[in-house]
């Protein structure tokens, strides 16, 4: 049976979420820390006190981390008490037949009510692993230890569980609390860097329908975070595990604003249903994102703005934004037509407000909608007089000059249209670490406030060089720029491409105006 929602409405509130510190789920709570793997073993049997274990992984993850649950286990409680199952790695282990077997087998080892079974590993066990818990014999404890990123901030969290049917995803499952999350941070370090990226998916969903304070440390911090920086990752793993407690906290069954935590995943899950396991979850999903965004721009929901940072973010954690070419969007929208979420009829997709903002649940949306967001183009008939406005696209090269003028400027400078992409991004963090204060965004990221500082820049960054990436615009533009600095020297720097470009040309101007520069 599913929890009964509670009369009293509960929220976290994701900045009372410190490192080191668990996060109250309603039932249960998420444990996050990190080296702590060795320790989830006897807090587990002090929580339980089962009258036997059974831990569920996988052949690759029991290697790496579930040996070591296992071993503690047994060391707490004997060796007769605690049994393993290890499936086949991968989103096919998620199906009936393997529901069964686990069951059959657990019936083999005498499993009771009073025993527990012990999920660690990715996804797709812990959906496995929970709903055999949801269902044996009614009905039995069972405790979350994700060992992959989307699965820490994704699957682990919200009662969720569930198995695929050929239909498609999630179809068959049920709402299940574990007793406790274990989350060990740590074993994200050999997490491959493709599966790191996936699960980043999800924290950006997260950051973009509810925290725009989050977007923008994702924006900043993805050098270190891609780079798997402790600090940096679990800072962005709390938020995001904050973000999604506080959302099912509000609504357990998913009756309304829990529906917002699907963003992407609607046309994600018909991407994925289509290409899987050629592509992986949360890159389907980010495609979804994209593909969802676009069509609250075309409804006038949201500004174009937004959507150039939701495709920059996507970029920079290396995950896809276009839909594939094996797939045709009459393919997608059959796919779609058996999502759990559609009722009546219609599809119901989450509509972004802005950055940070996703509403109070899905909307239904017309199929002919949809078609057109997917489809690569469409052929428009006139039929008598034509007229209306077309919004473009801003301008890279325009963008960042107009930046950099407005940094150089005194007072405050209002800018509408910016284009969001790489080479802006690069531009407004070199800006900041020239001195440049916080930009600002107003009505809804259309548009950007930047405060000059009277051609008076200065040398921040802490590493003491700028680096650019591939970033031509601002290379140029900053050269330049730099020649006012108020330091001894200033370093400009970027990647192998960035430092084959040619720029012979501007340093010897720049000479014969009496800078000095190599």
């Amino acid at each position: 049976m599913p929890p009964k929602p509670s009369k009293k409405k509960r929220k976290v509130d994701p900045s009372q979420v410190s490192l080191g510190q668990q996060v109250l789920a309603g039932d249960y709570d998420v444990v996050v820390g990190t080296k702590t793997l060795p320790n989830f073993a006897a807090d587990i049997v002090e929580r339980t006190k089962a009258t036997s274990y059974f831990v569920i992984s996988d052949q690759n993850v029991f290697k790496l981390h579930a040996g070591t649950i296992f071993d503690g286990l047994k060391k707490a409680v004997g060796d007769a008490k605690v049994h393993s199952y290890n499936v086949v790695p991968g989103e096919e282990a998620k199906c009936r037949a393997v529901k069964a077997e686990i069951e059959d087998w657990m019936f083999t080892k005498g499993a009771d009510r009073g025993s527990v079974i012990v999920a660690v590993g990715g996804g797709v066990v812990g959906d496995l692993a929970g709903f055999v818990a949801a269902t044996y014999m009614r009905g039995i404890k069972f405790c979350q230890v994700p060992t992959s990123l989307l699965a820490m901030v994704d699957s682990s969290i919200g009662g969720k569980t569930g198995i695929d049917a050929p239909a498609g995803k999630n179809l068959i499952g049920a709402f299940h609390n574990p007793v406790r999350v274990y989350i060990d941070t740590s074993v994200l370090q050999t997490l491959p860097d493709r599966e790191l990226s996936n699960g980043m998916s999800e924290v950006i969903k997260a950051a973009a329908i509810r925290s725009k304070d989050l977007f923008k440390e994702l924006e900043d911090n993805c050098d270190q975070i891609l780079a798997k920086d402790e600090a940096s990752l679990q800072s962005a793993i709390w938020q995001s595990i904050a973000i999604k407690v506080a959302v099912v906290l509000e609504d357990r069954l998913e009756k309304g604003v829990r529906a917002i935590l699907n963003f992407g995943h609607s046309v994600g899950h018909g991407i994925e249903g289509l290409i899987a396991p050629k592509m992986l979850h949360g890159e389907c999903c980010a495609i979804g994102m994209i593909v969802e965004t676009e069509l609250a721009r075309s409804y006038g929901i949201l500004a174009p703005d937004a959507l150039g940072r939701l495709q920059s973010i996507l970029l920079a954690y290396k995950l896809p934004i276009h839909i594939p070419a094996e797939t045709t969007p009459t393919a997608i929208m059959r796919q779609m037509g058996c999502d759990k979420k559609n009722m009546g009829g219609k599809k119901f997709i989450v509509l972004l407000q802005s950055i940070g903002d996703a509403g109070d649940s899905a909307k239904p949306v017309e199929d002919i909608d949809v078609m057109k967001t997917l489809a690569p183009g469409a052929e428009v008939v006139p039929k008598g007089p034509v007229s209306g406005t077309i919004v473009v696209p801003g301008s890279k090269s325009i963008s960042n000059r107009v930046l950099l003028l407005a940094a150089l400027g005194r007072g405050k400078c209002e800018i509408r249209g910016l284009l969001h992409s790489h080479d802006t991004l690069v531009m407004m963090d070199a800006l900041q670490m020239l001195g440049v204060p916080d930009f600002e965004w107003k009505d809804n990221g259309k548009v950007i406030v930047v405060t000059g500082v009277d051609g008076k820049l200065k040398h921040g960054a802490k590493s003491g060089e700028i680096f650019l990436g591939n970033a031509g615009t601002a290379s140029r533009f900053l050269t330049t720029a730099c020649t006012l600095v108020a330091a001894k020297e200033t370093v400009i720097t970027g990647n192998a491409r960035m430092k084959e470009r040619p720029i012979g040309p501007l340093v010897d101007a720049l000479r014969l105006a009496g800078c000095s520069i190599d």
